[in-house]
């Protein structure tokens, strides 16, 4: 619900609960002590709103932070009903007060009416079932009911190993990764399920819709069936170019949006904008729950634009500048893909789409 359709918004906005004042039942000729004394009954009538009104703003605040969290992760036509609900709320609160007649011998009635109404005011049931269902939406769904350790786990493998494990593979393979100690043996599980992480990739994919990233899904599924058809090398490439197309045309704005705090250099290239997210956030505990679904794709991303003249996790630089059988090598073409194919899912998350308004982007 925008402010301006909010009932009482073009009449003051926060001010709403304050426009029934008392009336004054004194005339012009009235005694100084009697004015002294309208004045503070007034004066103590106004507080005695503000305390009554309190908590119904407070629960109007939740309402909305809570709305807005929820259109944020789902669009705003899924909480079209919700938003319905929120606003009878909030006109059950304020239509009390606007059609309130303030004489001072309407005081009492008004303050049990206005108790009454505070007390009935919760989030909307519908809204705290969204809640719930859109929690699994801060992150991938692969990773769903993983625990803290967990996550802290796979995030050193984003940065250790040059894993980006959002969206893909299935929960099971992300499970299997996480008690093995070493990158080779992680990287080895990965050719070991090699067909079902290329299968979920290829799921994944489906959902990239965008009109700025179909032709990038397009390329990157031709490296899921390279892959499949045992040319890693090829497979590599294609990946490598497609992260590099899609950081250039999209990624490193993404980031800056995603990780607004950051203080970026001026002319930072790929590598210099990735450093400055992940290490602005050094904990990622730090991270508000939407930004720990994005820290969690750049995380994997630094080795792949790293410089230096040789590494042992893909590089796309090395890949496209200094091809040879050590920047190709057969552990790099699963996680080429992986890298690339989570910048497209997320991009796809954020990209504002052509006819959408400013509400929707």
């Amino acid at each position: 619900m925008n402010d301006e359709d909010a009932p009482g918004a073009e009449d003051g906005g926060e001010g709403f609960g304050r426009e029934a004042g008392p009336r004054q039942t004194r005339g012009a000729g009235s005694d100084l002590p009697g004015i002294l004394e309208q004045f503070r009954q007034t004066s103590a009538w106004l507080t005695s709103v503000d305390k009554a009104l309190e908590p119904a703003r407070r629960h109007i605040r939740m309402m909305e932070s809570a709305r807005r969290t929820v259109e944020s992760v789902m669009g705003p036509g899924t909480v079209y009903q919700v938003a319905l609900d929120a606003q009878r709320q909030y006109r059950a609160v304020t239509e009390p007060v606007l059609a309130l007649q303030s004489s001072l011998s309407d005081i009492y009635d008004w303050h049990s009416r206005i108790n009454d109404v505070v007390r009935s005011v919760s989030l909307p049931r519908a809204l705290l079932e969204r809640l719930a269902a859109t929690a699994a939406l801060f992150l991938p769904a692969n990773l769903g009911g993983l625990d803290t350790e967990e996550l802290r786990t796979i995030l050193e493998m984003g940065g250790d190993d040059g894993l980006s494990l959002a969206w893909a593979p299935r929960t099971g393979i992300v499970k299997a990764l996480l008690p093995l100690g070493t990158r080779q043996e992680r990287y080895a599980l990965l050719a070991e399920r090699r067909d079902d992480v290329l299968d979920d990739i290829d799921a994944s994919l489906r959902i990239v819709t965008h009109p700025e990233l179909t032709g990038m899904v397009a390329i990157l599924s031709a490296a899921t069936r390279t892959a499949r058809a045992g040319f890693g090398e090829g497979a590599q490439a294609l990946a490598g170019n497609v992260l590099e197309s899609a950081m250039s045309r999209h990624g490193n704005a993404w980031i800056r949006r995603s990780f607004p705090q950051v203080a970026y250099p001026s002319r930072a290239g790929h590598h210099g904008t990735i450093g400055s997210a992940l290490d602005d956030a050094e904990d990622w505990g730090d991270l508000t729950l939407l930004q720990f679904k994005h820290y969690l794709v750049v995380a994997g991303m630094r080795n792949a634009f790293g410089p230096g003249a040789t590494q042992d996790t893909f590089n796309r630089h090395l890949g496209a500048h200094q091809a040879s059988p050590d920047t190709y090598r057969p552990e790099f073409v699963l996680p080429a893909i992986l890298l690339a194919h989570a910048l497209l899912r997320a991009l796809n998350q954020d990209l504002e789409r052509p006819g959408d308004d400013e509400d929707n982007a």
